[in-house]
This record gives C-alpha cells, structure tokens and sequence, in this order.
C-alpha cells in the first residue's frame, strides 16, 4: 500500500513539474497550427473563385446578346441560369474603377487597358483583372479576361493564335513585366483550378471564350514571367 501511495505521490510531483511545460508546449503547438492553417489557407482563390463565377455571368450576358438573333440556343445558356436584366445592371453597377496597366502581345496586336475587376463594364472598355488574383508582376497567379469578338484583333478575339514560347508584356506606371507562355488549354467554363498560384512563382492567366460563336468554353493562356 505504501508503495502504491508513493508511486502516486512521485507521479503527482512529476506532474506539477511537468504542467507548466506541456501547457506551454501545447499552447505552441495550437498556434503554430493555426498560423499554417492560416497561411495555407485558400481565401484568395476562394475571392478570385467568386470574380470566376462573376465573369461567367458577364461571358454569358455576351453570348446571349450574340445569339439574340439567331435560333440557336448556346450551350452555356442551356446549362447556366438566366440572367435577369436586373442583375446584368448589378454587374455593371460593381465595376471598380481604375486601371491597373496595359497589356500587349504584339503577335496578334493586342494592346489593351488593364482594369480593376472583370465586370461587364470594364470589360466593355478592355481587359479585367479578376478580383482576388494579385497584380501582375507580384507572386502568385494574376488572372486577366478579355472579351472575345468577331472584329479582327479586337480584344482577345485572337488568342488562340498565342502558342507556347510566346511573349506577353504588361506594363504599369513603374515597371515592364514580361511573360513566357508555357501553357494552352481549353476548359469548362467553371473550372477554378486554372486560378491556382503559388507565391514562389510569377504566372499570368489570359481567359476567353471559346469557341467564338457559341463560347461554350474557355480559352486559358498561361505564361511565367521573364528572368
């Protein structure tokens, strides 16, 4: 019985002796995980995500505008929901204003403003950078989309002349970034993965419709930046 007693004691003081550093050790722990869960977290892209959903509206308010002539029903709108003219108003109303840079590939002679967001509004005037994706020529993904027309160079309406070792420039008021192409594909018109970024790499993402009378799809380009 008194050695049972004693064993308890020696336990209870190791115990006592050891709480403060398994408390602490386990406080550390707790925050350490929290900071890499915050850290590795996919806020941006769930933001950039909810611009993609966004985009698709305006792509699909484009397409419906096309087609308004003709008897044929695209195959986005039949899959998508309706967009009511009120909410074409609310996405024209969300423009953000002010440019973010320019863009250029000389090989299909595109030159256009680069605008905050890629509303209906912006992209009536130019391209838009998708909200969430950082600036182009800072770590990570930078999303751009451009409408995609019949007029010959007009917008994006020829990126798909745009092919693998190609160059896309843009500019801001104090830098010239360029861009190596390394990738083309073609995707459904909700697959996110294409936002994907890692903030050890510089890449920009081109996005349009595809094909261009009936864009039931989406056109990706997709470069690295330039040692």
């Amino acid at each position: 019985m008194r050695k049972v007693l004693s064993l308890l004691l020696i336990i209870a003081g190791l115990s006592i002796f050891f709480y403060p550093a398994a408390k602490d050790f386990n406080t550390s722990y707790n925050q350490e995980n929290m900071i890499e869960e915050w850290e590795g977290s996919n806020q941006e892209n769930t933001v950039a995500a909810e611009s993609l959903k966004e985009l698709e509206k305006v792509f699909s308010i484009e397409t419906q505008a096309e087609g308004s002539g003709s008897d044929i029903t695209p195959v986005e709108n039949q899959e998508s929901e309706e967009v009511p003219a009120s909410d074409t108003t609310k996405i024209k109303q969300k423009s953000r204003t002010g440019m973010v840079g320019v863009i250029e590939i000389d090989k299909i002679g595109v030159k256009l403003p680069i605008l905050n967001g890629a509303s209906d509004a912006n992209l009536d005037k130019g391209a838009g950078l998708l909200e969430g994706t950082p600036a182009p020529g800072m770590p990570g993904n930078s999303a751009i989309a451009a409408h995609r027309n019949r007029a010959y160079g007009s917008m994006f309406n020829r990126l798909d002349e745009v092919g693998v070792g190609d160059t896309v420039t843009v500019k801001d008021k104090n830098s010239t970034y360029q861009y190596e192409v390394y990738e083309t594909l073609v995707v459904e018109p909700h697959e996110t993965s294409v936002l994907n970024g890692s903030q050890d790499e510089k890449v920009l993402t081109l996005i349009t419709c595809t094909p261009i009378d009936t864009a039931t799809h989406r056109l990706i380009v997709k470069a690295k930046i330039k040692p």
